[in-house]
């Protein structure tokens, strides 16, 4: 047998090499030992064994093609002693072991299929649970990876549900300050970040309105180009678009238009720093929802502001 041989006739040409093999070998030793005679005197006859090897290994066919060999083999020997008996009885003689090798080849043939099909579906179902487990215990991982890190993000998240009213209910504070105060820490509750500028258009410029505490020594104007493209756009500006990259170079990584209520550009949240990772769908849409609130409290702000902290007029 070759490689090139096709997958689907390998077994049938092993089933008869084995066949030819195993009834020479038995046809060579009831010649050499017995004179041929079929191995009459012997029981049980040897040439059972190809035709129940045959039927237990590959099934009903093959079985009864082992069958039919052995019986022909059994014919061809068989009459030898036919004078010795009568008509009836030689034909009994001659039938009775064909008989039975026939009928054992079905019904074993018939077990075996049976049995090897059953083996094949149970392999298949441990293939596919083998896998399900495999899957199962990756989805088990991730779960418990996500878990561990939503308790660190919690055990270590400042922006509590408590610690954002507290921060609220400072908005109607009566002091300036204070008011400006919570104010950035609002907005860096809901930006996540700690390094961003608020500003509020005056005129034909921008200017730097809210500083955090990490965002001194930036810009006090806005680029043009920026506020131009924030008018354009009447949406969020971010690197992660590529062409937005260039209006934010130096400026930062995100720009979030204050619309006030006449559709006119009131002002601009500018976030310098932030994940590149961070900047999905979903954190867009956050960042955008941001302005819904700051934008009034941009436009209830006075015009005239003093220079403390977090301030710049």
């Amino acid at each position: 047998m070759t490689p090139a041989t096709p997958a689907r006739w390998r077994r049938p040409l092993r089933i008869a090499v084995e066949m030819a093999v195993g009834f020479g070998g038995l046809a060579a030793l009831d010649w050499f030992l017995i004179g041929g005679f079929g191995f009459e005197r012997v029981q049980p006859n040897p040439y059972w064994l190809p035709v129940l090897v045959a039927a237990l290994a590959y099934g009903t066919a093959p079985g009864v093609i082992a069958a039919a060999i052995a019986s022909a083999l059994w014919v061809l020997a068989g009459h030898h002693h036919a004078g010795e008996r009568d008509y009836l009885d030689h034909l009994f003689h001659l039938s009775l072991l064909p008989l039975l090798w026939f009928v054992s080849a079905v019904v074993i043939g018939e077990v075996t299929i049976v049995r090897t099909g059953r083996q094949a579906r149970l392999e298949r179902r441990g293939r596919v649970a083998t896998r399900n487990v495999a899957r199962l215990s990756e989805a088990f991982d991730a779960l418990s990876r996500t878990n561990r890190r939503l308790q660190v993000q919690i055990a270590t998240e400042a922006g509590t549900l408590g610690h954002v009213i507290a921060t609220a209910t400072h908005l109607s504070s009566a002091a300036p300050g204070e008011r400006r105060e919570a104010i950035v820490r609002l907005i860096a509750l809901a930006a996540r970040s700690e390094d961003f500028t608020c500003y509020r258009v005056a005129g034909d410029e921008a200017r730097a309105w809210l500083r955090s505490s990490q965002s001194s020594g930036r810009r006090d104007v806005l680029p043009v180009m920026l506020m131009e493209r924030l008018i354009r756009r009447r949406g969020i500006v971010h690197v992660a678009r590529r062409s937005d990259r260039a209006s934010l170079d130096g400026v930062g990584v995100a720009a979030v238009p204050l619309i006030d209520g006449a559709g006119r550009l009131a002002g601009c949240l500018v976030l310098h720093a932030l994940p590149f990772a961070a900047l999905n769908a979903g954190r867009v849409a956050e960042l955008t929802e941001i302005a819904t609130w700051l934008t009034p409290l941009l436009a209830d702000a006075p015009r005239t502001l003093h220079r403390p902290a977090g301030l710049v007029a």
